[in-house]
């Protein structure tokens, strides 16, 4: 006989690969639009970025409202255990727990000392990323409660017939549209060494061969190139922003330089 404990603990650790799996695929195609869309400015071709930066460019875009909302959640269901609402007055214990819980507050400060985001970010765009996080949280908690509830409770606007695929719906043309505000946005300035789309200033040093002609050499009589802002790096080239006006980027292949150095004036 099968001990069914057991056999349940291998039933959820599938569902968990499962959606494991499938949070995992979520997030690269979220990143490879952002990334996609980004680079599309300068006419770079996403397709021959390193992977892993779909993934990060993912977590970076989807991340911080999923963990908003769950933070959110887990706060409202901690303050109704520990102080329950009390009728016809103000609830000083629930309001007290709620500013020393603050760990939805604690996030966005968090996210804010990540360098030259906060200073980056203008109230326009503080309201429109507001926005839409409310609406990815309001679209997904209604597509939970019209998914969870029994067929004799079910109204028109909660329901598993039409409400679910419309919030469903919803919940996929606002992420569809995060994602490409948030490329346009938020992605440029996260920093590079962070997995963002914030260039870095670079420049290039000449080996025993000359510099070809799309690199530009330094006025001073150096072996080293103008300042670049370094897009893309692969084993095989560089992609940087082209300081012609008439030009959007340079591929500049590895075996034409010596070497790289970051400069400080980032």
């Amino acid at each position: 006989m099968t001990d069914p404990e057991p056999a349940s603990g291998l039933s959820r650790l599938e569902s968990l690969s499962k959606l494991f799996a499938i949070a995992l695929g979520v997030l690269y195609l979220l990143g490879f639009l952002v990334v996609a869309s980004y680079l599309s400015r300068y006419g770079v071709s996403s397709f021959a970025v390193l992977q892993l930066q779909y993934l990060i460019a993912g977590i970076w875009a989807l991340g911080p409202p999923v963990l908003l909302g769950s933070l959110v959640f887990i706060e409202r269901r901690f303050s109704e255990r520990a102080a329950p609402e009390i009728g016809g007055r103000f609830n000083w214990r629930r309001f007290i727990i709620s500013l020393v819980t603050s760990l939805s507050g604690l996030l966005l400060v968090l996210l804010a000392l990540v360098p030259n985001v906060a200073g980056s970010i203008t109230w326009g765009v503080g309201i429109r990323l507001g926005l839409f996080f409310w609406v990815m949280f309001s679209s997904a908690q209604m597509l939970w409660i019209s998914w969870q509830v029994e067929p004799q409770t079910e109204t028109w606007w909660a329901n598993r017939s039409h409400a679910a695929p419309f919030y469903l719906a919803l919940l996929f043309m606002t992420v569809f549209g995060y994602s490409l505000w948030f490329s346009a946005r938020i992605y440029p300035v996260i920093p590079f060494s962070m997995g963002g789309g914030r260039p870095l200033t670079v420049a290039f040093f000449e080996g025993d061969r000359k510099f070809p002609d799309e690199i530009r050499r330094a006025e001073q009589p150096s072996k080293r190139s103008i300042p670049y802002r370094l897009l893309v790096a692969t084993d095989r080239y560089f992609v940087v922003v082209s300081p012609s006006d008439n030009e959007r980027s340079v591929e500049i292949s590895r075996d034409s330089v010596a070497g790289m150095v970051v400069l400080s004036s980032n």
